[in-house]
């Protein structure tokens, strides 16, 4: 076996190790003893994850079929499953820059840069059509949600009228919107939408397991959607863990429902990211 063989394999049984080991911490502190006392339906569960996981192969087809059709389609799942995975096991969203790693060898660090920043503008974006879109239909009312939404909102208007106006008066900042902005990138935005949506929809069917039916629970899970990327916008604790559940409650808490019941939800919810997306970046 030729000895750069050895190293890879070596290295991606170090990467594994590790990802095992922080996995299994994570886990832990997410309290899934809890789940055990509670009535699950774990064919709507088992449905979940793998909406889950098919909405991160959709996600890879940003790349392979919009802003870079270069990267094979397992390159493109590779790049976002590992991301998803290491965000998972460890703080401040780190797996969105290791993402550049697994990036075609031939590519610059400009152009793995640049990518990155479409790819995470895109998820940006689209959380928050989404998530604005969601508020209406969710009716929920917590002040503190709204108000970070709506600043949010702000902050993505007033972000995209300063780059039109760098693009108009800054010639190198044209140059860059040629390249890399253009029909490929619109066709990425189709593809990064209807990913995120597969995620509401895992949420969706999440909720389902938890025992909530009918119009409620597409309520709810409109509500968990907006609540948990609004705060999982801060740069925090592995998988957002404490965040995700405090977002969880503050928004069900919105729809009426009791504290202890939102957090029995948001654990199996957390859950499910976790059992999706482990095994998918370890393998």
């Amino acid at each position: 076996m030729p000895t750069k063989t050895k190293i890879k394999i070596a290295f991606g049984v170090a990467i594994n190790a590790a990802v095992i080991y922080y996995s299994v911490k994570a886990l832990r502190g997410l309290g899934t003893g809890a789940i055990m006392h509670e009535h699950i339906n774990w064919s709507f569960m088992a449905a979940s994850v793998i909406v889950y996981i098919f909405a991160n192969y959709i996600r890879g087809l940003a790349f392979t079929r919009g802003i870079d059709r270069n990267i094979d389609r397992l390159t493109a799942f590779e790049i976002v499953g590992i991301g998803h995975a290491l965000n998972m096991v460890l703080p401040l969203h780190a797996g969105e820059g290791l993402r550049a790693v697994f990036f075609p060898k031939d590519y610059s660090a400009v152009r793995r840069t640049n990518l990155l920043l479409i790819a995470a503008a895109a998820d940006f974006i689209a959380i928050m059509i989404i998530s604005v879109l969601s508020v209406p239909f969710a009716g929920f009312r917590n002040s503190v949600l709204l108000k970070a939404l709506w600043l949010l909102c702000f902050i993505c208007v007033a972000a995209a009228a300063a780059f039109a106006a760098a693009v108009i008066f800054i010639k190198k900042i044209r140059e860059y919107v040629r390249e890399y902005l253009n029909a490929g990138t619109l066709k990425m935005m189709v593809w990064v939408v209807l990913s995120w949506i597969l995620l509401l929809l895992s949420t969706w069917l999440g909720i389902m397991g938890m025992n909530f039916f009918g119009l409620f629970s597409v309520r709810m899970a409109l509500t968990v959607f907006a609540a948990t990327n609004i705060i999982n916008f801060i740069p925090a604790s592995p998988g957002a863990i404490g965040f995700f559940e405090y977002s969880t409650v503050l928004g069900l808490s919105g729809l009426g429902v009791d504290s202890a019941r939102a957090l029995a939800v948001s654990l199996p919810l957390h859950l499910i990211q976790y059992i999706s997306l482990l095994p998918l970046g370890t393998v």
